[in-house]
């Protein structure tokens, strides 16, 4: 068959449809095998003979290569689409992962480790820009919500899927496996799906520095970017509670398991409720009272130990929610054209900052101990109250009222 054939060929398969799905789908499958590693790392640890330190350097070099990028993934657009950009990084996230399975040395398996975050930087801002430039007003937070929601039952699933294939089949070819789905997903998507001329569309605004620094003038762009800042601070804190319920409180293994199940159950249900009731409410007083839920729900563990109650802490904390609702504002606050500029810097900002947040929690709890960390984790949420305060409702729940703020057309 001639190249012309081919093309004409894939061209007639590619219909036109909902975009949306595929890539909240991608996203979770993107969680899938990130949500895995945790669960692998022992089994990695023991091959290579890694150290803790190595495995710090690990997880932080990852992280990093994927929240950096996501500031400028958004240039790329000037000559691909949205589609595209989201395909192409998570089937390279996908082989990347692949090839990490095959891996024989430290070097090696930090390589890959490295261009699977780089290729897995495209999802967050870009997913999220075509979810919010696909999805009516009407129902915009919902499916931000669930963009979140989903992925994040990836990864309350994942870890048990993960065991069971680690004891089966070993760490290598467990990660394959779970790296297949991805791989597959993002292959149709490039191949066989086409998005709505929104989706499909190039811009030569999709960087521009010019553009940015004028963003900020933008009162809630600056206001959110502060608020994003503040609370990136307080990322990675769930990597350390089931050792604190463990080390801390006494609990079994399988205790801690299932508090921390209950923990991640609250985060799957909660972006989907906020994101319901920011379609239906003023988003403000959503965010700052989650806000200060969340805040005084991370000082009280420092007095509940108790299981039961215990429980339904963990869960509210979960729930607790708000960047579903503060992402709502950011897509309803600028053009459309900016969107993915502007997400960019959103998960720049939250990654970024998060590679050093750990870091910084577990200093604290090593000289302080667990209830100075909570109680510092307390205090950075409520001082992201205070840039919190100054974000404007771009949006009128009465049709006749003024334009969004800092929207155009």
């Amino acid at each position: 068959m001639k190249r012309a054939d081919v093309s004409r060929f894939l061209k007639g398969r590619q219909r036109v449809q909902n975009i949306v799905w595929p890539v909240i789908l991608l996203h979770m499958l993107n969680h899938v095998i990130s949500g895995a590693k945790p669960v692998l790392y022992p089994a990695i640890l023991d091959e290579f003979g890694l150290s803790y330190a190595q495995l710090g350097l690990l997880r932080s070099a990852a992280t990093l290569a994927a929240g950096l990028p996501q500031l400028f993934v958004g240039f790329l657009r000037r000559w691909v689409s949205g589609r595209v950009l989201i395909g192409v990084g998570n089937l390279v996230n996908a082989v990347m992962n692949v090839a990490v399975a095959l891996t024989r040395g430290f070097l090696q398996f930090l390589g890959f480790t490295i261009l699977g975050g780089i290729g897995s930087s495209t999802q967050h801002p870009v997913g999220a820009s075509i979810v919010s430039a696909n999805t009516d007003d009407a129902t915009k937070g919902r499916m931000l919500g669930l963009n979140q929601s989903i992925p994040s039952l990836a990864f309350a699933f994942t870890p048990v899927i993960a065991v069971a294939l680690l004891t089966q089949m070993g760490w290598r070819s467990a990660l394959g496996v779970l790296a297949l789905p991805a791989l597959l997903l993002s292959t149709i998507l490039l191949l066989f799906i086409r998005g709505s001329p929104v989706a499909e569309a190039t811009t030569r605004d999709a960087l521009s520095w010019d553009t940015l620094k004028s963003s900020f003038r933008n009162r809630n762009v600056l206001a959110i970017s502060l608020l994003r800042s503040a609370m990136a601070f307080r990322m990675g804190v769930r990597t350390f509670l089931p050792l604190y319920f463990i080390d801390g409180l006494g609990f079994t293994s399988e205790t801690s398991s299932v508090l921390y199940a209950i923990l991640l159950f609250g985060g799957v249900v909660g972006p989907f409720f906020w994101g319901y009731m920011s379609d239906r409410v003023n988003r403000k007083p959503l965010i700052i009272g989650i806000m200060i839920a969340s805040s005084l729900s991370y000082f009280a563990l420092t007095y509940v130990t108790a299981l039961w109650p215990l429980v339904i802490l963990l869960f509210v904390i979960g729930f607790l929610v708000q960047t579903v609702i503060v992402q709502s504002v950011l897509s309803d606050s600028v053009d459309r054209r900016q969107l993915d500029q502007i997400f960019g810097l959103y998960f720049t900002i939250g990654f970024t900052i998060a590679s050093f947040s750990s870091i910084i929690f577990g200093y604290i709890i090593e000289l302080y101990g667990f209830t100075w960390g909570f109680t510092y984790i307390a205090a950075v949420t409520g001082i992201s109250l205070v840039p919190a305060l100054f974000i404007q409702e771009p949006r009128s729940l009465d049709p006749s009222s003024a334009p969004r703020v800092g929207r155009t057309s």
